[in-house]
């Protein structure tokens, strides 16, 4: 009797982006990428936190979670795990088995809620970094008598692992200049203005669907060892493009900023988690928007006979905003996005963005009905965007940047949120100076005036100009 076990990691987003410290993340996101390293996948396929393995009897099935069980406790405090698993796992009816395993998965997951570290309860010393009781003294620090967790010490112990290794699987597309940043502080941001970084999520749409879809275990395994490798490909492709760009292209600006160690430069990105079809990085402010959108061009174009497309949520915020916040946020805007996508049934890429000025606690939906809709029921905000219109809305953000004084530009974003009438007045005056045409193309009738249905392009268009890397002249 052969037996089909499906482990799934719980929580991996909180698990590491739960810390302040860039060196946490980076240690959490290396133990999630080698929790299943010691499991013989010659009879499985994994990705994205989640391991399907064939079994020949139940005792090798108890055998893994046991060994895995293991594995989280002593190497991994803080992650935790659903495993479920069924008889009779049919290979000849592969997704009827699947589906099986699928809702033994689901209702596991919902009926059961895991308590996996030592909470503190007041009379605890609390960990400096976490919500934890401290356990140890931090080994990275011993002098200073910082006082972890648990759960962060493992993290900073990954930390070392995480920073080598990753050095040499993107050693290709860094070329010999570039090393990656292990502080949020190494981003290459402006020191002495406003400093921004950005943290993207990007994950595929529908990829759930897709291997419902696979009518074998080997469809199954070919279709994760593809995605997976796609996702490293359009990576490294993206690295190397932000490398060029820096270093000969138009982004030559970011070299004057950037910090080095020894005879390199920190590159101002820093991949956190990739996982299958889940991707998240950070990277200087500016440069968010524009490698989301190369990394998902790329990610496209590798998988095009499949016509798989992605989703993508860009939050920016100030350096020193608490980072959990941020990451948090960039997953609200790729669900943001990805409901555009649905509503408009398109099968084309879609990206959302918002630049962090206040406190983001609430939700998503909150912050736009607050800050972005005015009394008389007009609409700031028209994102999300499909990748053909926010390509169009970068292009003519660039055209107003160019051509648009920032005393105009900034009059333009005070006055849409003023009344119809002093809209009115101020499109009164635009239309009456050649040099001040909206900036619209491929945006009609936008191309006339402000609203259109009680909404508007130009606020979004207006932020994007934040969101655009600096040319070398700037």
């Amino acid at each position: 009797m052969q037996y089909g076990l499906i482990v799934d990691l719980r929580a991996i987003q909180d698990y590491i982006f739960a810390s302040n410290r860039l060196k946490d993340n980076i240690g959490a996101s290396y133990l999630v990428k080698h929790l299943f390293d010691d499991i013989d996948n010659g009879d499985g396929f994994c990705g994205g936190g989640n391991l399907f393995r064939l079994c020949k009897d139940e005792d090798e099935v108890k055998e893994i979670i046991r060994n895995l069980s293991i594995k989280v406790y002593e190497k991994c405090p803080g992650l935790s795990f659903s495993a479920c698993y069924i008889p009779d796992f049919d290979l000849d009816k592969y997704q009827e088995s699947m589906s099986r395993l699928q809702l033994k998965l689901h209702t596991e997951k919902n009926s059961r809620i895991q308590q996996t570290t030592l909470p503190s309860y007041g009379i605890n010393t609390q960990c400096s970094s976490s919500v934890y009781a401290a356990e140890l003294v931090c080994e990275t620090a011993p002098d200073t008598g910082d006082l972890v967790s648990r759960v962060i010490h493992a993290k900073r112990q990954a930390s070392t692992q995480a920073v080598s290794e990753a050095q040499k699987i993107y050693r290709e597309a860094l070329g010999d200049t570039f090393i990656l940043p292990e502080n949020f502080e190494d981003l290459g941001q402006d020191k002495g203005n406003e400093s921004f970084i950005a943290v993207v999520h990007i994950d595929g749409n529908q990829i759930g669907e897709l291997f419902q879809k696979q009518k074998s275990f080997s469809e199954g395994k070919a279709l994760s060892k593809r995605i997976d490798d796609a996702c490293d490909k359009a990576f490294k492709g993206m690295l190397a493009l932000a490398v060029d760009q820096i270093s000969n292209g138009k982004w030559k600006h970011y070299i004057k900023r950037l910090k080095k160690t020894g005879d390199k430069y920190y590159l101002p990105i820093r991949p956190l988690f990739i996982g299958g079809d889940d991707i998240t990085f950070i990277s200087e402010g500016r440069l968010g928007l524009s490698l989301a959108m190369d990394f998902m061009d790329r990610f496209k174009e590798l998988l095009e006979d499949m016509d798989v497309s992605s989703s993508a949520g860009i939050a920016l915020a100030k350096t020193n905003y608490p980072f959990y916040q941020i990451h948090k946020l960039a997953g609200m805007l790729c669900r943001s996005a990805k409901n555009k996508r649905k509503e408009q049934r398109s099968n084309l890429d879609y990206l959302d963005f918002h630049v962090i000025n206040s406190s983001v606690n609430q939700d998503l939906a909150e912050v736009r009905k607050t800050y972005y809709r005015l009394g008389d029921g007009r609409n700031l905000c028209k994102r999300p965007f499909s990748s053909t219109d926010m390509g169009l809305m970068i292009q003519n953000a660039e055209c107003m940047d160019k051509n648009w004084p920032n005393s105009k530009i900034k009059e333009l974003r005070s006055i849409l949120y003023q009344t119809s009438d002093q809209s009115a007045a101020f499109e009164a005056q635009r239309k009456s100076r050649v040099d001040l045409k909206l900036p619209a193309t491929g945006f009609d009738p936008f191309t006339e005036t402000l609203f259109v249905n009680n909404e508007t392009i130009f606020l979004d268009m207006i932020e994007l100009i934040e969101m655009l890397p600096l040319e070398d002249s700037k």
